[in-house]
């Protein structure tokens, strides 16, 4: 009901009218300033509550995504539930697939329900469903092109089946890869000759052993083989001594290889580790013959790795091949007159080095050859030696007078004979 203004006063009394009718005056200003000001607040309410409504609006999608009673937008009873998912355009949507309808999750059971985010009519959007066990399904359409469904394990499922792959693979490798299926060779799988070509081994590493005194091109008669092949052109060969040390013997260890490669075929026996060890000294005063080239008898061994030096003959017989070092030094009784000592390294009976030469004339002729005075000779050279050669220290004498020289046998240290395998292939031949 709108505000009635009140009526002014009518009186004969004229002044008793107006003194009334002033209040009234104002009581009718009042009522119109009030019914103005309540109609701007009326408008500014409504200004600000469609601003809201529009800030709302820009915030928020108001696009359904059920029906109004809350159940799926879309209920698919049979027919292709893909096509009817993608034909409900952009959006976000909720939708259930019954058992009867084509393209549905493999293995799903019951009712599928789940969300379609379909980004475009171009072709684009992802599906979220689960079954009615609890499992839950992906699928995904890119271009136009469904991927196809995708099951996502529960963490029982991922359980069962880490522990059935754990039991497979065990069971593959204790039936395929044991130590002995998985690298040793035996009866004809062994190969035996070492002439045979890289070629005829198997892929991977491989184990051979190589005995009844094997000929054919080992290092050893004895010992065991380690293919690592990778091709025909990276194929690498280990050879191992037995380590047989009966009576302190080491001849028949040492580790060597050898390379294949298709084009050139093998190369040489390399020896890695084992390797050879003779020291010597002289027992006793050795008389030397003069003007003679002669054998100097090292017959006192301080180690002997191979067994490799015979004291009888006096003579270092190189187990394999290689480069040998040999180091010898003698102390010899000698006098004041001319001498000439040479010492040598002969190689299987002749003349390979000449390691130390001394020679003098101390006073002219025999003049002084009272006075005696020790002398040192030595040396050291590198001898390449194959299997089989052997190394021994001859030493020209030549002095004037009578007095007779010898290797004393009073300082042992000085006269030595040291033989060192520094490489395992012979290479400076």
């Amino acid at each position: 009901m709108d505000i009635q203004k009140p009526r002014r006063f009518e009186t004969t009394d004229r002044a008793h009218a107006d003194l009334f009718n002033e209040a009234i005056d104002q009581l009718n200003v009042n009522d119109e300033l009030i019914a103005k000001r309540a109609e701007e607040a009326e408008e500014k309410a409504k200004a600000y509550a469609q601003t809201n409504i529009n800030q709302l609006k820009e915030l928020a999608q108001l696009v359904k995504i059920t029906k109004d009673n809350g159940v799926e937008k879309l209920h698919i009873t049979d027919g292709d539930a893909l096509e009817q998912l993608f034909k409900l355009g952009p959006g976000y949507h909720t939708f259930a697939v019954g058992t009867r309808a084509a393209n549905r999750p493999p293995g799903s059971l019951g009712y599928i329900r789940g969300t379609f985010l379909n980004t475009g009519t171009d072709g684009y959007g992802f599906i979220i469903a689960t079954d009615i066990a609890g499992n839950i399904f992906t699928n995904t359409i890119n271009g136009g092109v469904w991927k196809g469904w995708q099951k996502s394990d529960t963490d029982s499922g991922s359980q069962e089946k880490i522990d059935k792959s754990s039991a497979d693979l065990k069971n593959y490798i204790d039936n395929n890869y044991t130590n002995q299926h998985l690298t040793v060779l035996t009866g004809s799988q062994a190969i035996q000759d070492a002439t045979t070509s890289g070629n005829e081994y198997p892929f991977g590493f491989t184990m051979m052993d190589i005995g009844q005194n094997n000929t054919t091109g080992y290092p050893l008669n004895f010992g065991f083989v380690k293919n690592e092949k990778w091709s025909d052109y990276r194929f690498s060969q280990y050879f191992y001594g037995n380590a047989d040390r009966t009576n302190g013997r080491n001849t028949l260890t040492g580790t060597w290889i050898r390379h294949w490669w298709s084009h050139t075929g093998w190369t040489d026996w390399e020896k890695i580790s084992g390797f050879v060890y003779a020291s010597l000294t002289v027992s006793g005063r050795q008389e030397l013959e003069k003007q003679t080239t002669q054998k100097i008898k090292f017959n006192k061994k301080i180690t002997d790795s191979h067994n490799a030096f015979n004291t009888s003959l006096n003579r270092f017989t190189a187990p394999n091949d290689g480069v040998y070092y040999v180091n010898s030094g003698l102390f010899l009784e000698n006098w004041e007159t001319y001498f000439n000592f040479h010492l040598f390294v002969y190689k299987n009976g002749s003349l390979d080095k000449t390691i130390d030469h001394y020679r003098e004339s101390v006073g002219g002729g025999t003049a002084r050859e009272e006075n005696e005075f020790f002398i040192n000779v030595n040396g050291s050279a590198l001898v390449p030696m194959k299997k089989g050669d052997y190394i021994e220290i001859n030493m020209y004498v030549g002095y004037d007078g009578t007095k007779q020289r010898a290797i004393s046998d009073h300082h042992q240290k000085y006269n030595y004979l040291d033989i060192k395998e520094i490489s395992g292939l012979h290479f400076l031949t």
